[in-house]
């Protein structure tokens, strides 16, 4: 399942929750009951204070040496922000870049060892805001390890998320060079041109159940910067389910299947029905994959020129059908 790599499809597996169906799970395995119960651990309780992306504080006893971290998009993050020697595990699927390949892993989108992740004695374990079960952030409390949430939901985030985990990892230095060119990039893809009228955009990550972006994602932002809009970006959550009626209701001008090959193909024939959608009377139903942009690292930002030759191509057919008498 290579689509596990990226954020998005860890947002299905491993968040196992939707604005429409909540979170799986009620309560935390009784293992991390036990495990509470024996080891004697006090997290939060030093000099070096910070400030994590959900504007919760953190008090450390100095800058974090040893960091877990718990999604594709943080790895990276860390890695950008100079401290990839400071990781000493992450998960299944956090391939980018290179050297992290070789980092230990603490378990997948569907269960982590939490046994292995407290022998590891981290300093401090890196979390994905929103994009992890919430029963999994209840058993690392639990557990008393130190949580750090990123919140990223804009490219414009990407960059101050490097800041600041320069912060908690005491490499500021080079998270700062590396900020200061992310901040380039994203402010040259601002500066793109965007027509006045936003091309209706329905960006499918996942077949069954149906999972888009919602507007705390930030490929809603990168379908924005590229002249389209995001059908379901009224809804506050990163990755929500929908249903084909919602779609049907909302009538994309542009239909991104962000999903393998095979899955593309078999959707194609299935929104073949549906001839009220402008997407599928005009054919715009492209195929676009690109693990950097669902990791929402720092490369997501490389992605974003991708996903606006694919907006720009179906504004463009859009305009010559419009055009043809």
């Amino acid at each position: 399942m290579h689509r596990l790599q990226g954020i998005s499809a860890l947002a299905v597996l491993l968040a196992g929750c939707s604005v429409l169906s909540g979170c799986s799970g009620k309560d935390v395995p009784p293992m991390v009951d036990r495990m509470a119960s024996e080891i004697p651990r006090f997290a939060g309780s030093g000099p070096f204070v910070v400030t994590d992306g959900a504007d919760l504080q953190l008090a450390l006893q100095g800058p974090a040496k040893r960091i877990v971290s718990l999604s594709p998009g943080g790895t990276e993050l860390l890695y950008a922000a100079g401290a990839g020697g400071r990781i000493v595990a992450t998960v299944q699927y956090a391939d980018f870049p290179e050297a992290a390949r070789s980092l230990p892993r603490v378990g997948d989108a569907n269960a982590l060892d939490y046994e292995r992740l407290v022998a590891l004695q981290p300093d401090v374990i890196v979390v994905w805001e929103n994009l992890t079960n919430r029963i999994a952030v209840e058993s690392l409390h639990k557990l008393q390890l130190p949580v750090y949430f990123i919140r990223a939901r804009t490219l414009s985030d990407i960059p101050a998320t490097v800041r600041a985990l320069g912060t908690l990892a005491g490499t500021s230095e080079p998270a700062e060079t590396a900020a200061v060119e992310l901040d380039r990039k994203v402010a040259a893809l601002v500066r793109r041109p965007v027509p006045a009228q936003p091309l209706r955009v329905f960006y499918m990550i996942w077949a069954e159940p149906l999972y888009t972006v919602g507007s705390r994602h930030i490929i809603t932002d990168a379908i924005e910067l590229c002249g389209g809009r995001n059908i379901f970006d009224d809804i506050d959550f990163p990755a929500p389910i929908v249903e084909i009626e919602a779609i049907v209701k909302r009538d994309p001008e542009l239909m991104i299947l962000s999903v393998p090959p095979i899955t593309a193909r078999d959707w194609r024939e299935r929104w073949a029905q549906f001839t009220s959608i402008r997407a599928v009377a005009t054919n715009q139903m492209p195929r676009f994959e690109d693990p950097a942009l669902d990791r929402m690292g720092p490369t997501a930002i490389d992605a974003v020129e991708s996903l606006c030759k694919v907006i720009d191509g179906a504004r463009t057919a859009h305009s010559l059908a419009t055009a043809s008498p």
